[in-house]
C-alpha cells in the first residue's frame, strides 16, 4: 500500500492499492458511511433522436460514493464499494444515483471518514509496512505429492497441489526417473510462484525423508532456489501439514514479522489456557468486557468480521480501553484456521495478566 496524500482536517487519505493484500486491508478500512473517491467508468444513456433506440455509452468519470456495501472478492482481486453518488466530476452524472466503484491492484482511491479510529490507522500503517516485506511460501511434500501455500497478510492461500503416481520400488523400474520428473515439476512451480509473488523464503516440510531428497535435488539442479529453502518436519501432509508448519512457529522464525503466524499462535494460546482452566484466558463479549474493566487484559483478540457487525461500537470501546491500559489489540483475519477457531469462540477472546475470578 502506498499513501499518496493525507488531509487530516478533511479526514481524507489518498492511497494506491498495489497487491491483493492491500485490497484486503482496504476492505477492513472502509466502513459504511465513508465517502470513497476514485476514477471509474459509468454507463450513461444517450438518446440520438426520437426514432432511434437509446444508446448506452460508457464514460470515464471521477466519482465520490457514500459507501453502503463493501465487498471483498479475493478470486477476482477486487474490492467493490456501492452507494449513492455524492460527488461527480461531470455535470451530466446525476447525484444520488447508485454506483459501484471497483478497486483493483493499481487503483488510486481516496477515503474520507467522519473520524479515523485507532484500528483503521493501525491497519493502514500495517498495509504500508507489509508492502515492504517479502512473503513466505510453504511446500509440504511426501511420496509423489506436494501441496503449496502462500502466507499472505490476510491469511493462508492454498495454491498448487501436484500429484504423481510413483508406485512401489519393487515393481516400478522407472520410479527414479518419475521421482525426478516430480521434483522438477515442484521446483519449477515454486520458481514461478516465488517470482510472481515476491517470495523471499520457502519452507519445505513433510513427515518423511522425501523433503531431504528434494532438497538435495534442488542443491544439484536448482542451486539458486535451494539457497532460499528452509527444511522443517511435520507429522502429516496436505493442508493440515501446512497449518502445522505455522503452528510450530517456523514461519515466524523464518520471517519474524509475519501477521498470520502471530494470529494463529495467539489463538492457540487462548485455547491452551481455556483447556488448562487456569483463568488466564476468557472469550465472549461479556467475559472480555469484565476482564477489560479490571484492567486484566494483556492481549485482546478481535475477529475482523465483528468490526463490521452490530456490536461494532461496543467492541471498539473495548479495544480503546485495552490500549489505554497498555494492552495489545490484535484484529484476527477470518481467512485462516486461527480466525475460524476464534469465530467458534464468538469472535472475541483475551489473554489475561491475572485471573479475575
Amino acid at each position: 500500500m502506498q499513501i499518496i496524500e493525507e488531509k487530516p482536517k478533511e479526514g481524507k487519505v489518498k492511497v494506491k492499492a498495489e497487491t491483493l493484500d492491500d485490497l484486503w486491508h482496504l476492505y477492513h478500512i472502509i466502513d459504511p458511511g465513508d465517502v470513497v473517491y476514485a476514477k471509474t467508468l459509468r454507463k450513461q444513456a444517450q438518446r440520438s433522436d426520437s426514432l432511434r433506440a437509446e444508446k448506452v455509452e460508457v464514460i470515464p468519470v471521477f466519482l465520490g460514493v457514500k459507501a453502503e456495501k463493501i465487498n471483498f472478492h479475493k478470486f477476482a482481486n477486487q474490492v467493490r464499494v456501492t452507494g449513492p453518488i455524492v460527488y461527480a466530476s461531470r455535470e451530466d452524472v446525476p447525484l444520488g444515483k447508485y454506483h459501484t466503484i471497483t478497486v483493483e491492484e493499481g487503483t488510486v482511491v481516496t477515503i474520507q471518514k467522519p473520524r479515523w479510529k485507532e484500528h483503521h490507522i493501525e491497519r493502514l500503517k500495517e498495509a504500508v509496512e507489509a508492502s515492504k516485506r517479502a512473503r513466505v511460501m510453504i511446500v509440504v511434500i511426501d511420496e509423489g505429492e506436494a501441496d503449496m501455500a502462500l502466507v499472505r497478510e490476510y491469511g493462508v492461500e492454498i495454491l498448487n497441489s501436484i500429484r504423481y503416481n510413483l508406485g512401489g520400488k519393487r515393481y516400478n523400474t522407472d520410479r527414479e526417473s518419475e521421482e525426478k520428473r516430480f521434483f522438477h515439476d515442484v521446483a519449477k512451480t515454486m520458481e514461478k510462484v516465488m517470482g510472481r509473488e515476491r517470495v523471499e523464503k520457502a519452507i519445505v516440510a513433510g513427515p518423511g525423508f522425501v523433503k531431504e531428497d528434494f532438497y538435495k535435488f534442488l542443491k544439484e539442479k536448482y542451486p539458486e532456489l535451494s539457497k532460499r529453502v528452509v527444511i522443517e518436519d511435520t507429522s502429516v501432509t496436505g493442508r493440515t501439514g501446512i497449518y502445522e508448519v505455522i503452528k510450530r512457529g517456523t514461519v515466524e522464525r523464518v520471517y519474524h514479522e509475519n501477521r498470520v503466524a502471530k494470529e494463529i499462535q495467539l489463538v492457540e494460546k487462548v485455547l491452551e489456557n481455556i483447556a488448562k482452566n487456569n483463568g488466564l484466558a476468557v472469550y465472549g463479549l461479556r467475559e472480555a468486557e469484565e476482564a477489560v474493566n479490571y484492567g486484566a487484559v494483556e492481549t485482546l483478540l478481535v475477529l475482523d468480521e465483528l468490526l463490521k457487525g452490530e456490536h461494532r461500537e461496543k467492541i471498539e470501546e473495548l479495544m480503546d480501553a485495552v490500549r489505554y491500559s497498555r494492552g495489545e489489540v490484535i484484529v484476527v483475519s477470518s481467512e485462516h484456521e486461527g480466525g475460524e477457531k476464534l469465530k467458534a469462540l464468538g469472535g472475541l477472546a483475551a489473554l489475561l495478566r491475572f485471573r479475575v475470578r
